[in-house]
């Protein structure tokens, strides 16, 4: 809904650039750049592979550990962080956004109160679900959470299909 709301007025080409294309082309870029800093690590002999392998088995700070020993690493790690907030920011904030519209009957303009409501909700749920299975809990609740949703993206892309070939034939 939320990415909807952004993009009203927006031709279906456009649509897909900006949503699908220019994250895949950034993530494409960032990956390109930075998922080979370690293997060139490796190859270089500047670290062995068997502390690439243990770097590797706290993915929390395997980035930084890598970076750690290339020029500059000080200010990619901060950009690195800017980045994360930045993402986890706007992710937070379009979800509160597009419950608090679920919720105030279909309001496009939520009150302030219902999304501070459904951030705290949100936030509440997210420690509680980090401090009763850790990672893995979080990770296994998503998967769980994830999977109705198959059915409603696909019901949701059959009537974008069905909506398409209506338009077209008017």
């Amino acid at each position: 809904m939320f990415i909807a709301r952004i993009s009203k007025g927006r031709t279906i080409r456009q649509f897909i650039i900006g949503v699908i294309g220019a994250p895949t082309l950034a993530s494409i870029i960032w990956f390109s750049i930075f998922g080979t800093l370690g293997i060139n690590l490796g190859i270089k002999g500047v670290i062995s592979i068997d502390s690439l392998k243990s770097i590797a088995l706290i993915p929390e700070t395997a980035f930084f550990n890598i970076i750690s020993y290339y020029p500059f690493s000080s200010m990619i790690s901060i950009i690195t962080m800017i980045l994360l907030c930045t993402f986890f920011i706007t992710s937070a904030d379009s979800a509160t956004f597009v419950l608090a519209m679920l919720t105030s009957k279909g309001n496009l303009n939520p009150s302030n109160k219902k999304k501070v409501l459904w951030g705290l909700v949100e936030a509440l749920l997210a420690v509680g679900l980090l401090l009763s299975g850790g990672l893995q809990g979080l990770q296994a609740m998503a998967i769980v959470a994830a999977f109705p949703f198959i059915i409603i993206i696909i019901l949701g892309f059959i009537s974008l299909c069905k909506a398409l070939i209506k338009e077209d034939i008017k």
